[in-house]
């Protein structure tokens, strides 16, 4: 329970700047945007367009079932909340703590939440056979994905709430 409150009091102190909201939102959009580009980078790198880029886009996500939507979005927004996360913790340490939220995104970015789409992307780094052998063939990986973010979160939000004393410079004593 302590790790929930933990999370909620960070949320807390990161969105009381509205500016956030927008960040979580922006980057969360770019995330499911790289879904459906990491998957077609082929066909992009040769004829890029704009006008294949969203049609690539618009037209990943409405091919996704609902179930695999849903668990896209998840990510995606959960993607967005570690990097507004690591953002406020950037601007208020300069330097960066977010290097277990890294790993989440990059497993939710390379198993994109359609197994069928994740067996292309999956293969060109040699494991799209195992896809066979999962008993829920392949959402585990999008699974797996939301679990490291979770834990980014939290780590994040530990972070975030630490309370810390000010040094004060100058040869005061």
């Amino acid at each position: 329970m302590k790790y929930v409150g933990t999370i909620a009091e960070a949320c807390k102190c990161v969105y009381s700047k509205p500016s956030y909201y927008l960040i979580t939102m922006v980057s969360g959009v770019i995330l499911i945007s790289l879904n459906a580009v990491v998957r077609n980078y082929s066909l992009l790198w040769h004829q890029f367009s704009i006008s294949l880029l969203f049609s690539l886009i618009t037209g990943s996500i409405s091919s996704l079932t609902i179930s695999a939507l849903v668990l896209l979005s998840f990510i995606s927004l959960l993607g967005g909340i570690v990097f507004s996360m690591s953002l406020f913790l950037l601007r208020r340490q300069l330097t960066m703590n977010a290097s277990l939220g890294l790993p989440g995104i990059i497993v939710a970015i390379l198993a994109p939440a359609c197994p069928s789409c994740a067996l292309g992307l999956l293969s060109t780094l040699g494991i799209g056979g195992v896809l066979a052998f999962l008993p829920l063939g392949g959402t585990e990986f999008g699974l797996l994905g939301i679990v490291i973010l979770m834990v980014s979160i939290g780590y994040l939000s530990r972070k975030i709430v630490t309370k810390t004393c000010e040094i004060k410079q100058g040869n005061e004593r």
